[in-house]
């Protein structure tokens, strides 16, 4: 394994343990969020950095379905990073203009696109999940029966995400249903991980299996 592939594991591992840090604002506090935000978006310029590939191919090749929605989600994905960055900027106090009403737009817009990028960044990562090194290395090192129970566990764990989705309102606040976020500041640290890691199980596991069906039809087109 390269040097710019061990890079790219760790900065996607380390993005993949910050989604549901950042969503704990009641467990962490502001300060320790924007922190840890800055953090998020230095490692989503790297991510970028070392995909520079993805991009030059874009104008590249036939389309077909699988690389369309793939496509349409990493889209759909900066926008919504963008998006989160300018709003933080907003919110923070830093930026360096007067936008009237500026508050009031960075508060929904962070909001709708904090949930609305957990949901993306799960699914980019079940879509990709069969292309990834580690994912192969993890495939082949795990043997039967253990890797059979370990799917079985996960996919019961994924199903709980579904009641953690609902539990906690993520499709009021992705469409701003609800404008503002219930804080329960006695909530135990671990219901909560333990509620957003299975959500976004839950959406890996949607992206994977999407994925797979798209490639499967396309594989019969052929």
């Amino acid at each position: 394994m390269g040097i710019k592939q061990k890079v790219r594991i760790c900065v996607d591992f380390a993005m993949i343990l910050l989604m549901p840090c950042l969503m704990a604002y009641s467990l962490i506090g502001g300060k320790i969020h924007e922190w840890l935000g800055m953090a998020m978006f230095l490692l989503f310029f790297a991510h970028h950095l070392l995909n520079l590939g993805w991009y030059r191919a874009m104008i590249k090749g036939h389309y077909t379905v699988p690389r369309i929605v793939r496509t349409a989600v990493n889209m759909l994905l900066l926008i919504v990073m963008v998006l989160l960055a300018v709003s933080s900027v907003i919110m923070s106090g830093y930026a360096p203009w007067d936008i009237k009403g500026g508050m009031a737009f960075a508060r929904l817009a962070h909001l709708a696109s904090s949930y609305w990028g957990f949901v993306l960044v799960s699914f980019h990562l079940g879509i990709y999940w069969d292309r990834m090194l580690v994912a192969k290395r993890m495939q082949k090192q795990i043997k039967a029966p253990f890797k059979y129970i370990l799917r079985f566990v996960f996919w019961v764990y994924a199903a709980y995400g579904v009641y953690a989705f609902l539990k906690r309102q993520f499709a009021s606040y992705m469409f701003l249903q609800v404008q503002f976020v219930f804080f329960d500041y006695g909530e135990s640290a671990a219901l909560f991980f333990a509620d957003y890691l299975s959500v976004m199980c839950l959406f890996a596991v949607i992206g994977h299996y999407v994925s797979a069906c798209m490639n499967c039809l396309n594989r019969r087109r052929k």
